[in-house]
């Protein structure tokens, strides 16, 4: 279960923190800093918000540059994907990347959008294409971060979703229908008023996990479909959460099918123990 506190140490490294995470080897996460790894280091993760990365040496997973450029030197070795947004990718002769590279300028994404475009309707007066483009961009990042972080679960619930499609449904609907009753139980004894922020910890970090399976799958079918080609983890939840992004702004329909990718997430993490079991 203390993987579905990672939505947590997301959240805090957003907020400013700096932090380092050991598993097999060290995940490196900065924010508004540089990073370079040296030619005789080898580290599991690489993931830095406005800031350049400089791999001299081994990265056994990914590598994500938000907001920054990525320089891969000759020695440097990749095992997993490299993804710059908002900058670009140096690749030196000798270079070793096993994985896929994505580069995408986000302020190419952003112009079509000016500040000054507002509209009312549903979601409020003063809520422009603008912020609700921002607001996404925000979930983006922490969505890949999870997924460069801990790749493994979020594949094994989108597995889970994928093949057991009917028994998740169920157990999404049945977790949300329990979600209301559950707190009131807590709140009614004495002890358990203490453990209701520990429930929504739980439902939030769930719904996010299962959000993020949910779009690895439809972006594996949306890559498979215009490239012939899978691609890699964070490219597949990058092109879903695209997808369900722009699905989202059909009128009617939109929000069905979030609800939808919502119920699915939270039946296949309720189903693999928040993607430590699977099925």
């Amino acid at each position: 279960m203390k993987r579905g506190f990672i939505g947590l140490l997301v959240l805090l490294a957003l907020l400013g923190y700096t932090t380092a995470v050991h598993a097999e080897a060290t995940s490196v996460v900065k924010i508004n800093s540089d990073v370079t790894i040296e030619e005789n280091m080898k580290v599991r993760n690489v993931f830095v918000l406005r800031g350049q990365i400089t791999i001299n040496g081994t990265v056994e997973q990914n590598v994500v540059a938000v907001g920054g450029s990525i320089v891969l030197t000759r020695t440097a070795v990749v095992n997993g994907d490299v993804v710059a947004l908002g900058g670009i990718i140096v690749m030196g002769k000798g270079a070793d990347v096993h994985g896929t590279l994505t580069e995408i300028n986000s302020s190419n994404i952003s112009a079509p959008y000016p500040t000054s475009s507002v509209t009312t309707g549903k979601d409020g007066p003063g809520c422009s294409p603008f912020s609700r483009l921002l607001s996404f961009s925000l979930f983006l990042i922490l969505a890949l971060l999870i997924v460069a972080l801990i790749p493994k679960p979020i594949q094994v619930i989108a597995e889970t979703i994928k093949k057991n499609t009917f028994k998740v449904s169920l157990s999404g609907l049945l977790g949300l229908l329990l979600i209301v009753p559950i707190a009131v139980l807590l709140t009614i004894s004495v002890i358990g008023i203490v453990l209701i922020p520990l429930e929504m910890i739980l439902v939030v970090s769930a719904a996010l996990l299962g959000f993020i399976a949910v779009s690895q799958l439809i972006g594996r079918r949306v890559l498979m479909l215009i490239k012939r080609t899978e691609g890699g983890v964070i490219r597949q939840t990058f092109w879903g959460l695209m997808t369900l992004w722009l699905i989202g702004w059909i009128p009617y329909v939109g929000w069905m099918i979030k609800v939808l990718a919502v119920v699915l997430g939270l039946g296949g993490v309720i189903m693999t123990r928040f993607g430590t079991k699977e099925n």
